[in-house]
């Protein structure tokens, strides 16, 4: 029975080894140095003079000779000759410390520059200027927290200072406001405007040209240039360090350079090699500002050229298009035409038709009408001859009795007449016509009767 714990004890250790050396073995491990890691570093504009790969690979540098999590610094560029940006971990959110003093004393000082103060004006019990160099060059939180109150509350001034930077609302993450966090391209892009805009903010930078003048990147670019810097640090309830400083470097072409850590040992010595190492970069890219504003040039040219050729290439499809609909248009009326003449014609021979149909219909009629008219006076006609023979056959039965004689004894001894059909042709009057004109003559003479 132990034998068979033993072995299962044995493959259950196995079993929770193996993954272990399967990552290992496929490079799966958590290597600071490792693209996953370096992925960390924002793309920058194509048209960007600043090499990303180079700026990469010096900070990575600095990251694995100081045994330093790519997650837990970030670093943030600006070289004001082509105006380009380049950050790495730019977008994760740190609390700033005292770095939170610039975008205020910022908004102090707007109000001079609006005239809504002047650099003598009373504030509490002190002046602007001697607050603004309290805060800024001595970091003096006491005036700060009394500024965030004169300033309308943490939630005011804080939402106001957006507007120095060039973020979108849904890029703020919500401690911004909640907790006063700060990211690494926004904090760039606050000193990038009080650089761009100094005369909007009098007094700001004058004061940090006097902060911490042997500190942070001073300790590797000395009297060299002119350093505007404001530093940060402070500890919270769960032990994490936060230790920042961000500053204007007056280098030929002058740059901003944030660099912001989170339990980074000798934080100082790291933030001052990475500012030494982007001032010597942007005196590398100076020479080349020229031919690249001029390559800019030659392709902003290009590419409006290129634009202006599509623009005139859709104005030709579209003329073409509305030349091909006109004789669409042209074409679906003339077949209207021929539709309307051909329903017309086709109407006006239904009329036709039925016109010629009621003259067929009246002509018939009246043909019948004729037809029977003829008929009756056919029939009139017959009747009218049946009546004179009729009239005929009498008188000739008077005729034949004689005139001495008494009409009762003629009458009598006469024969009866027989009576014609009215249908049956008479006998032709000229067999009895001698006959009669005899015996009328003979007791008349010529005297004829009228019938």
């Amino acid at each position: 029975m132990r034998k068979t714990y033993r072995l299962l004890a044995c493959l259950l250790l196995c079993a929770l080894l193996l993954p272990g050396s399967l990552a290992w073995a496929t490079g799966d491990s958590a290597d600071p140095g490792s693209d996953t890691e370096t992925s960390l570093a924002s793309p920058t504009d194509p048209n960007s003079i600043i090499d990303s790969t180079v700026l990469n690979s010096k900070i990575q540098k600095v990251l694995d000779e100081q045994s330093i999590d790519p997650k837990q610094i970030s670093v943030g560029y600006y070289y004001s000759a082509t105006g380009d940006s380049w950050y790495f971990n730019g977008d994760k959110w740190f609390y700033p410390a005292s770095m939170y003093k610039v975008p205020l004393v910022m908004l102090l000082a707007e109000k001079v520059y609006n005239g809504e103060l002047s650099q003598d004006s009373q504030v509490y019990d002190g002046v602007v200027a001697d607050i603004e160099e309290h805060i800024l060059t001595y970091s003096n939180n006491d005036w700060a927290h009394a500024i965030r109150k004169y300033l309308g509350g943490d939630d005011k001034w804080r939402e106001d200072a957006k507007k120095y930077a060039q973020l979108k609302e849904e890029d703020y993450d919500p401690d911004y406001l909640d907790y006063c966090y700060f990211s690494n391209r926004y904090m760039t892009q606050v000193m990038t405007t009080l650089y761009t805009q100094r005369e909007r903010f009098p007094n700001v930078v004058e004061c940090l040209l006097n902060a911490q003048p042997e500190g942070y990147y001073r300790q590797t670019l000395g009297e060299q240039y002119e350093i505007a810097q404001k530093y940060g640090s402070f500890e919270d309830s769960r032990g994490v360090k936060f230790n920042h400083c961000t500053a204007i470097i007056y280098t030929p072409n002058p740059i901003v350079v944030t660099v912001m850590t989170s339990n980074v040992r000798r934080y100082e010595t790291v933030i001052a090699q990475i500012g030494k190492i982007l001032a010597d970069y942007s005196l590398q890219l100076d020479p080349q500002v020229e031919s690249h504003k001029q390559a800019l040039e030659q392709a902003a040219l290009e590419e409006e050229q290129r634009r202006q050729e599509e623009e005139a290439e859709a104005q030709r499809q579209r003329e073409e298009q509305q030349r091909l609909a006109q004789e669409a248009e042209a074409q679906r009326q003339a077949q209207a035409k021929k539709d309307a003449a051909a329903q017309k014609r086709k109407e006006i021979t239904s009329y036709a038709v039925k016109i010629a149909a009621a003259l067929a219909v009246l002509a018939v009629l009246v043909l019948l009408v004729l037809f029977q008219l003829r008929r009756l006076r056919a029939q009139r006609e017959e009747d009218r001859r049946y009546q004179a023979q009729r009239r005929r056959y009498d008188s000739d039965a008077y005729d034949d009795a004689p005139y001495d004689e008494p009409y009762e004894e003629a009458y009598e001894e006469r024969p009866p007449v027989r009576r014609v059909s009215r249908y049956e042709e008479p006998e032709r009057r000229s067999q009895r016509a001698p006959e009669r004109r005899g015996r009328q003559s003979g007791r008349r003479g010529d005297y004829t009767p009228k019938h």
